[in-house]
């Protein structure tokens, strides 16, 4: 059956081929379906032999995409099984859309069509944690299923961590030239699905140093007496050669902290801590604003200021803009700490305006520049 099934992805899906004739296929009657971690698939032959032949090659491919898509190595510190449903909620339309059969009771949810992985994940998650605190005893695994899974096999498609930690980084490298060569062949064949190669390029290609664009965009608006002949040495280890301000001629710098309860601890902490790293580097005025439906606190920052974050109910962008056009009129910028979980209309302010956006690549603004951090 899997090598028909591989003949089939071979005339019909060579994005999905390219992989698949990579991989090895090893026999495991522990699992329960399928499972994938690197370049290896497990599967049950039980469980092979109750599926038809489409569905078989649907399942195979949904294996490869996983791979491609590193679900493997973004696990991470998350809770398993809810990354397994959201990974499975991310590419189960990619798989739906190009034609597979998929077997009864895969997850899928319109509304989570182009989400990563990392986003659905975050609402999966959240939605847990209230279930668990309510003390809701349901199971949570067919919520969501948009066919029929009275005959489904359970979490099929599991996606594992890597059995060695000791070689991330060359699993890594290898699963991206691997997602490489499937996307050219894809291209070259002219059936590389969906949005695909926008998803594997994310990926694949490096990420911009943020705090380089963070710290750019603050000396670019400050008309300050600055050096780049007297760098701050503090990043010259880091490979950043960025100017040490001389003078206090920059105004007013708002920093504005998302508090609202869709923005989990851990990344409130990310939040003060960079808030806190770039404050230090420039000597300006700077006031940082909590806020979720209103402002909660507003603060004046110092060298020795802790920034404990007031506030957990829902999202306004608003009140952040009415406090700073009302009460700071000297304000040259604003720097918004968010996860963009909010709909505001706006209207764009005098002063200049930086979106520092965590896990919301879809995020996009009126106005303001806008810098992406996957945490």
């Amino acid at each position: 059956m899997l090598k028909r099934a591989k003949i089939q992805l071979i005339l019909n899906h060579p994005f999905f081929a390219t992989t698949a004739l990579k991989m090895e296929y090893v026999e495991d009657e522990t699992v329960s379906t399928m499972s994938v971690s690197q370049r290896k698939i497990k599967y049950n032959p039980e469980f092979i032999k109750s599926i038809s032949r489409d569905e078989c090659v649907a399942v195979l491919a949904h294996e490869v995409l996983h791979y491609n898509l590193l679900h493997h190595l973004r696990i991470k510190d998350k809770n398993a099984d809810n990354w397994n449903k959201a990974c499975d909620y991310a590419i189960n339309p990619i798989l739906r859309n190009s034609g597979f059969k998929l077997p009864n009771g895969h997850l899928y949810k319109p509304e989570f069509e182009n989400k990563s992985a990392e986003e659905i994940y975050k609402i999966i998650h959240k939605d847990d944690e209230k279930e668990n605190q309510q003390g809701d005893s349901g199971n949570g695994d067919g919520d969501g299923n948009n066919e029929s899974d009275s005959n489904a096999p359970q979490n099929w498609g599991k996606v594992e961590s890597p059995e060695n930690y000791d070689d991330l980084a060359e699993a890594e490298a290898e699963a991206k030239q691997d997602a490489i060569e499937a996307m050219n062949i894809g291209k070259q064949a002219g059936k590389l699905p969906g949005n695909l190669e926008e998803k594997l390029t994310e990926l694949i290609e490096p990420q911009k140093n943020w705090r380089e664009l963070l710290l750019k965009f603050i000396a670019e608006i400050a008309k300050n007496d600055y050096s780049w002949s007297k760098p701050n040495r503090r990043y010259l280890p880091s490979g950043l050669y960025l100017p040490q301000l001389e003078s206090i001629e920059l105004g007013k710098v708002v920093f504005a902290i998302d508090t609202s309860c869709s923005v989990d601890t851990k990344l409130l902490s990310s939040f003060v801590a960079e808030i806190k790293e770039a404050a230090s580097l420039f000597n300006f005025p700077v006031t940082v604003i909590h806020c979720d439906t209103a402002v909660r606190k507003v603060e004046e920052l110092d060298e020795d200021s802790e920034i404990v974050p007031v506030g957990r109910g829902g999202t306004f962008f608003y009140p952040v803009f009415d406090y700073v056009n009302d009460n700071l009129p000297d304000t040259k910028a604003l720097v918004y700490f968010t996860d963009g979980e909010c709909w505001d209309k706006l209207t764009e302010p005098e002063y200049e305006v930086l979106w520092v956006i965590y896990n919301n690549k879809h995020y996009k603004s009126d106005f303001g520049e806008i810098i992406h951090i996957n945490s």
